[in-house]
């Protein structure tokens, strides 16, 4: 029998069925959607080559970044497709549908035809397979942070629910590794005439054996506790959430913005910075990389750890206030040319960035009600990382061609976290919040808002 903590929300004081299948099954699913969206980003001065030959090599770059932020384009598309699909029809089916999605689309990456095969139709046909990877990606990350955050004992929510964030993680690091292999072990014309198509091609028996997971596990029983008091489905999900939910939701983009301008910065932007801007070779950046990622997935557990003693909102500040201060000088120590420097100042950025990544991945799923969780959570999330995280590495690199500094990206970090800083103080605590009632999230209009939030505040 499982003990007290394995309990989970919503299912009648029944100990939970394998926490560890169900934890493992969710992981495994977001480990390969983030290692298939990696590889792209950690091969971006190959692509530059390879789809834009005519270009120079800082327009080749950018026009490849650019290419990389397409996707995020996609991503609200993909919130408001998925969430209403998860909310009116489950958690599993759509997570199952996410891995098939982003899996394929990876794979049709690694068969395309070059540029100097079919010339401009080339870089046309990898956007459409960008677009693609933006849409899985628009399910993903809130679906399967809502999958096991409605499974999750409330003590130990942000435990479970940032597993997803450090295993997401590690597949970036998995990713950077397979890359630097290749790196290391190919000629640069096998690298850019085949090579690089094998980290891509890898994601289909991946894809299959995360799809194999999660039709394995059974929906949550926060979700069937609703679907069995409103059998009747409601019509819109995202109209219902943009309608009656709209406050948490434009909260949640003033965070979510925060940590995606870190976290898309730290995880993809900065092996081609240390690439293109302070010339170290491409295993040795991304071999630094790696490491300070690593270092961001053993910090995770211990901050989720910390934010279910403490709450979401200690995380967030702190973190977010500590990252304004080391912007500058972790960009002055990752520029220095060195090794040492590379890897110090990556560390000194990546450890309050994690910090508010674990608050963020949890407290998507406190804002919302059960009927409406999956769509509210995706919707904010990933509008945000539409708007500001994919553009991240452009924006980052256009900064250093525009200004001629190396140190444009810390004073991006700074500006962002400045103007958002307003919604950490707005945003309420949520950390003892029930996820296992359909209660209005508290922050609905009229009386009903009142009694709602009364009605989630702990005994």
């Amino acid at each position: 029998m499982a003990a007290q903590h394995d309990v989970p929300e919503g299912n009648g004081g029944a100990p939970a069925t394998r926490p560890m299948k169900i934890v493992g099954a969710a992981c495994f699913g977001h480990m390969i959607e983030w290692y298939e969206f990696g590889v792209y980003g950690y091969l971006a001065t190959v692509i530059a080559k390879v789809f834009f030959p005519a270009a120079s090599d800082s327009a080749g770059l950018l026009a490849t970044l650019a290419i990389f932020g397409v996707a995020f384009f996609a991503r609200p598309v993909g919130a408001v497709l998925f969430g209403n699909l998860g909310d009116k029809f489950g958690r599993r089916t759509v997570l199952a549908s996410t891995i098939l999605l982003m899996g394929g689309s990876t794979v049709l990456i690694g068969v395309l035809p070059t540029y100097g095969q079919v010339g401009v139709l080339a870089p046309v046909l990898i956007v459409i397979c960008r677009l693609m990877q933006g849409l899985s990606a628009g399910g993903e990350t809130s679906g399967a942070a809502t999958f096991l955050a409605e499974y999750a004992p409330q003590r130990r929510r942000a435990l479970w629910a940032t597993s997803i964030q450090a295993v997401g993680v590690i597949a970036f690091v998995i990713a950077a590794l397979f890359v630097a292999g290749l790196t290391a072990v190919l000629t640069e014309d096998q690298l850019y005439s085949w090579g690089w198509r094998i980290p891509f091609l890898m994601a289909g028996p991946l894809a299959g054996v995360g799809l194999y997971l999660r039709f394995k596990i059974a929906e949550t029983p926060a979700y069937q506790k609703v679907q069995e008091a409103a059998p009747v489905k409601q019509p819109s999900p995202a109209r219902e959430a943009l309608v009656r939910h709209w406050r948490p939701i434009l909260l949640l983009f003033a965070i979510v913005t925060i940590e995606s301008v870190a976290s898309y910065t730290a995880k993809t932007y900065l092996p081609t910075y240390l690439i293109a801007t302070v010339g170290l070779s491409k295993t040795t950046a991304l071999l630094t990389t790696s490491a300070t990622l690593v270092l961001s997935a053993v910090l995770v557990p211990c901050y989720a750890l910390l934010s279910d003693r403490v709450g979401r909102k200690p995380l967030l500040i702190g973190g977010t206030v500590t990252l304004f201060a080391v912007s500058v000088p972790s960009f002055l120590m990752i520029g220095s040319g060195s090794v040492a420097g590379a890897v110090a100042g990556q560390m000194l950025a990546i450890i309050p960035g994690t910090a508010i990544s674990v608050a963020v991945v949890v407290m998507q799923t406190e804002l919302f009600p059960t009927s409406v969780r999956y769509t509210g959570a995706a919707i904010g999330y990933n509008t945000a990382y539409a708007a500001f995280g994919g553009s991240a590495p452009f924006a980052a690199a256009a900064l250093i061609t525009a200004t001629g500094t190396k140190l444009a990206p810390g004073f991006y970090f700074m500006a962002i976290a400045a103007v958002f800083f307003v919604a950490l103080v707005k945003i309420p605590e949520t950390f003892r919040r029930s996820l296992s009632a359909d209660a209005d999230s508290g922050f609905g209009t009229g009386a009903d808002s009142a009694s709602s939030a009364r009605e989630q505040q702990p005994a």
